[in-house]
C-alpha cells in the first residue's frame, strides 16, 4: 500500500460511492448505530477526516477520524477503520506515522478507536472493552 492519503472535502463526492461500499462492509460488524451515509456530511464539512489506502490502483482501505476535545486532553478518535479483505492492517501500520503526525499537528494527545476484538488483539494498544488507545 502507498502511504495513506488524506482526502480533501472538495474531492469527497467523486470517490464517495466506492468509499461508502467499503465503509458499510466494515460497519456490518458494528451495532447498527450508523451507516456510511452518516459520515458524508461531517467529512464534507471538515468535522471529520477521511483517509484512504490504495493498493495496485484500487481502494484497499478506509479510515475515518475526528478530533475530540475532552476537558483535559484531545483525542484523534477513529470511527471507522476497514480494509477490503477485512484483515491486512499491516500496510497501515507501516505508514502509521502519517496518522500520528496528523494527530500531533491537530493538537491530539492520544489516538483512540472502538474496534472489533480481532483487531484489538493485533494492535499493540491498550484494550479497554474494545476501545483501544495509543498515547502519542
Amino acid at each position: 500500500m502507498k502511504e495513506p492519503q488524506l482526502i480533501q472535502p472538495k474531492d469527497l463526492p467523486y470517490i464517495w460511492p466506492e468509499v461508502a461500499l467499503l465503509i458499510n462492509k466494515g460497519l456490518a460488524h458494528s451495532n447498527g448505530e450508523i451507516n456510511a451515509d452518516g459520515f458524508f456530511l461531517p467529512i464534507y464539512t471538515g468535522q471529520q477526516y477521511l483517509w484512504i489506502g490504495i493498493e495496485d490502483g484500487q481502494l484497499s482501505s478506509v479510515l475515518i477520524c475526528e478530533t475530540i476535545q475532552y476537558q483535559l486532553r484531545t483525542s484523534l478518535f477513529i470511527h471507522v477503520w476497514v480494509t477490503k479483505s477485512g484483515r491486512d492492517y499491516e500496510p497501515w501500520m507501516e505508514h502509521w506515522d502519517s496518522i500520528t503526525d496528523f494527530a500531533k499537528i491537530n493538537g491530539c494527545d492520544f489516538i483512540e478507536a472502538k474496534v472489533r476484538k480481532g483487531l484489538a488483539k493485533k494492535l499493540k494498544w491498550t484494550d479497554k472493552h474494545s476501545l483501544v488507545t495509543l498515547e502519542i
